[in-house]
């Protein structure tokens, strides 16, 4: 990188960024999330239940088991890689998608080498009703609002170390709604080192509508449909008093009633990163593909449009690169795009 730390621009950045060369496997939306997602299949059925969440791709010791409360109080489960030789580094805070743990592939894979190999201090976090988090509470999901609370509480959690010096967060689908709402609400509190948001979404009621729906054999969202679809079914049959619940929106609908106790459309406005992103002070990056199957690429126009001139958040479209899956398609410039993204706000 070129520029450094708190004197570059979001604009200088972008340039660097945007000057790595992308060079994807010629595949489709679908077949590319479908490769990038087929490691992750199994442990997205298993992690619905308490009884097998996170048995599977286990952290190297080194990341030991972690719990803290959320902003209003939920307990979290993590796992953090703290440097043992005392050093002051950067940390960086990773946030899993619907239906994800951080102990699924993509997750784990890239939280152990931001540890091992790139020198951070590292937070794997399980947002509410998800993963470990989920033998700790019964809070509900929420689609990114609640969900935000967390991300800002793992960057308070991961930044209270004395041997962490700034801290990023990295969130993947439903996790990069919830780290774009995170720096609209933390404002560059407890998220002092970026914010990158992978296939993120802008309206939360249209999306959760959208995968509600089940979709024509030829549309792409198809190929998700039927794992969504067990996932959900599985998930709620072992909640008491929602094994009745078929679909996302009646989720969304029962979280707002039953536990949350908020009006349901004050709920998917504070649940959509589109109520957020003119007012975010924290350097973000909105990454998203054109083919993406699953979360359709006008969403991330909807944030550029949501976001105005705000100098501080970026939507950055790419031809390739399916759902959450350019680790699958061009793992060389997604791991330069992270790493080259949050050296540029690091502080060492």
């Amino acid at each position: 990188m070129s520029v450094r730390g708190s004197q570059a621009s979001l604009s200088e950045v972008m340039r660097c960024l945007e000057g790595i060369p992308f060079r994807p496997r010629p595949f489709g939306g679908r077949a590319s999330t479908s490769l990038g997602f087929a490691a992750d299949a199994l442990p997205m059925l298993l992690d619905t239940r308490r009884v097998t969440a996170c048995r599977l791709y286990p952290y190297p010791r080194r990341f030991r088991s972690v719990t803290f409360p959320s902003l209003d109080g939920t307990p979290l489960a993590g796992r953090l890689a703290i440097h043992p030789d005392g050093k002051a580094r950067p940390g960086l805070v990773f946030c899993h998608g619907v239906f994800g743990s951080k102990n699924q592939n993509y997750i784990r894979s890239v939280a152990v080498k931001a540890h091992r190999d790139w020198g951070y201090n590292v937070l794997a976090l399980d947002t509410r009703g998800f993963g470990e988090s989920r033998y700790l509470s019964d809070a509900m999901v929420t689609g990114g609002w609640k969900e935000g609370e967390d991300v800002v509480a793992a960057a308070r959690f991961l930044g209270s170390f004395a041997q962490v010096t700034t801290v990023g967060v990295s969130g993947y689908s439903m996790g990069a709604a919830a780290s774009m709402i995170a720096a609209g609400m933390d404002g560059g509190e407890h998220i002092t080192g970026g914010v990158l948001a992978w296939n993120g979404t802008s309206d939360t009621r249209g999306m959760i509508e959208f995968i509600s729906r089940p979709p024509r054999p030829w549309q792409p969202f198809f190929i998700a449909y039927p794992l969504f679809k067990a996932c959900l079914v599985l998930k709620l049959s072992g909640w008491e008093g929602y094994e009745h619940i078929r679909d996302f929106t009646s989720m969304f609908s029962a979280a707002c009633r039953d536990y949350y106790r908020v009006d349901e459309d004050e709920a998917y406005r504070k649940a959509s990163p589109g109520s957020y992103v003119a007012a975010i002070r924290i350097p973000t990056v909105h990454i998203h593909a054109e083919d993406d199957p699953i979360v359709p690429v006008r969403e991330a126009e909807m944030n550029r449009d949501a976001a105005g001139d705000n100098a501080h958040f970026r939507v950055w479209i790419l031809p390739r690169g399916g759902h959450c899956a350019f680790m699958a398609v061009d793992n060389a410039w997604y791991e330069r795009v992270l790493r080259d993204f949050f050296a540029a706000w690091a502080a060492w």
